[in-house]
């Protein structure tokens, strides 16, 4: 039997089918109304919205469906964070594709999913497929007018796809009894691009097992959207005007973080040198590498690098092959599935190199720098660029997405993600980078479990 969860979208309730992310309403648009978002080439009507009109809620009931927890605890008895990172990202575009639609249109009511994991392909998609390249371009003139046919009948020509998660922050670890709250909003919106904030919500429960009806936040997600038609090009979204005092406070916390983003842009290493300090604790660490190398060479019995972990020795990766049950709506993978597979990796690494259990503390910077196509190969790296050894002691891991082309090895930068781990063990090793590069890595780690606020 398919279960049921509870899905409002603004005012109304949906059922979704089943819990995985891939099953969950996608968008509120329908073909009537996806005919009318037009490219740059036809600017379509813009209309004025408040927050409160992309507003999207799901609930989690944790505590009272055992097939729900069945399927997201982990071996910990805490929850899968990578299926909520997917649970996130498909709120996330929701919440944008509300924010973008026309409340006239009476075509609204219709709901667009995401592809089943257990809906095949069929001929024409697989044809479609078999003939793209490598690098996702479609070599028979027909087969791509067939799939911009198919993609066009069903959102029209305007995309709305995730451009970076720039934070995650959790205040408390999710566990398997605690019921969910996700709600969403557009808070902030540019000229075309908008930021949604979801706050994840939690009822605890007193000595007798009651649940208190109010509700304590948990954690935070900030998601940058953008809107482009099919050529890739930027299109105007609806302008956003906030009502309440809390949604005038939402905006002018968006102005901030557009401004931060642009002055990390501007500060980021591979556009500008370390700063002094920076470059003074790169020298202390060169001198500290320098003075154990000296004290090995003394042979003394003693294990000077006891205490030290080098960097290029906490790297591992995965490689996947991209099946086309993890496709969205346009046909490429979808995002949040990207996201749960490098956290899954990330904590991997964690846990080997702390030998303790680790708890996700925060998400930065995971940029989508290009697509992934279905049948893609792609390999997962990811490193240890960051520890605090001293309470709290915490773990900065940073992984890396490429797409392999399988006919000449040549490899594609697709995403970038940063995890911040906390871990509760006796003693964690110092991490010691050796090279430039690896130096870099350090301070950028540095510099994330900063804005984090653990040290």
């Amino acid at each position: 039997m398919i279960r049921q969860a509870a899905y409002r979208v603004g005012s109304l309730w949906r059922p979704t089918l089943g819990y995985s992310s891939v099953r969950t309403p996608l968008v509120l648009l329908s073909t009537p109304h996806a005919a009318r978002m037009q490219s740059t080439a036809t600017p379509r009507p813009l209309i004025t919205k408040a927050p409160s009109d992309s507003y999207v809620e799901k609930y989690f009931p944790f505590s009272s469906d055992n097939a729900l927890r069945a399927r997201y605890t982990n071996q910990f008895g805490g929850i899968r964070f990578g299926l909520i990172l997917e649970d996130l990202d498909l709120m996330a575009a929701t919440v944008a594709y509300k924010h973008a639609s026309h409340p006239e249109d009476p075509s609204e009511r219709s709901v667009i999913q995401l592809p089943s994991v257990d809906e095949p392909l069929n001929k024409e998609e697989s044809a479609m497929i078999l003939s793209k390249k490598s690098d996702g371009k479609i070599t028979d003139p027909k087969a791509a007018e067939k799939m911009a046919h198919l993609i066009n009948s069903k959102l029209g020509p305007m995309r709305i796809v995730t451009a970076a998660v720039n934070r995650i922050e959790l205040y408390e670890e999710l566990r398997a009894d605690m019921d969910l709250r996700m709600r969403g909003w557009v808070t902030f919106v540019g000229s075309t691009s908008m930021e949604v904030r979801i706050l994840v919500d939690t009822f605890p429960k007193d000595a007798n097992g009651n649940t208190s009806p109010t509700a304590r936040n948990i954690f935070i997600g900030l998601f940058t959207m953008v809107a482009r038609d099919k050529h890739d090009v930027a299109v105007k979204v609806n302008p956003l005007v906030p009502q309440t005092d809390v949604e005038k406070k939402w905006y002018a916390l968006g102005l901030e973080n557009k401004a931060s983003r642009q002055q990390l842009a501007a500060s980021s290493l591979e556009r500008n040198p370390p700063t002094d300090a920076e470059r003074a604790l790169m020298h202390q660490l060169y001198l500290e590498d320098h003075a154990m190398q000296q004290q090995e060479k003394q042979n003394d019995g003693s294990d000077p690098r006891s205490g030290y972990v080098y960097m290029d020795q906490t790297q591992y990766q995965t490689t996947v092959l991209m099946h086309p049950q993890r496709r969205n709506i346009y046909h490429k993978i979808f995002g949040g599935y990207l996201m749960r597979s490098a956290f899954e990796l990330a904590w991997n690494t964690a846990i080997l190199y702390c030998h303790a259990r680790p708890l996700i503390r925060a998400v930065d910077e995971i940029t989508f720098l290009r697509p992934v196509e279905l049948g893609s190969v792609v390999i997962y790296e990811a490193e240890v660029i960051y520890v605090h050894a001293e309470d709290p002691k915490t773990v900065q891991v940073k992984v890396e997405a490429f797409n392999v082309d399988a006919k000449t090895g040549h490899r594609t930068r697709t995403n970038e993600f940063h995890f911040t781990f906390s871990v509760d063990a006796p003693y964690l090793k110092e991490l010691m980078p050796r090279t430039y590069e690896e130096m870099l890595k350090y301070i950028t780690g540095r510099r994330i479990m900063k804005s984090v606020k653990l040290i």
